[in-house]
């Protein structure tokens, strides 16, 4: 049980590592995307203060997207690292409670 939960636990830091760094790819060709579309639009077609007040609450909106797509991966993984942990420790109980018995079946 306990090489199973260690499995487990290596599959989900693999896992979370792969959304994040799926996460940071993403944000960044956003990114690239949108300064460069902000850049296109900048050259005289709208006025520049309009812009770059819409770029600014683009970059904060989409910030505050991507930040909470890691909160939510991060606290998944650590809600799935107690779960794991409850296991382990309720495994061990069991074998204590087993070993207990058998030596109190072995001493009556």
């Amino acid at each position: 049980m306990a090489n199973l939960l260690q499995n487990l636990e290596l599959a989900k830091d693999v896992a979370q590592t792969a959304i994040d760094n799926t996460v940071t790819a993403v944000e960044s060709v956003h990114t690239v995307i949108a300064d460069t579309s902000y850049s296109i639009l900048n050259q005289g077609v709208v006025d520049e203060k309009r812009l770059n007040t819409l770029k600014e609450k683009h970059d904060l909106s989409a910030s505050k997207v991507y930040s909470a797509i890691r909160d939510v991966n991060q606290n998944l993984g650590q809600l799935a690292s107690d779960y794991f942990g409850s296991l382990e420790d309720r495994a061990h109980a069991s074998e204590v409670m087993t070993k207990n018995n058998q030596k109190d079946k072995k001493t009556s």
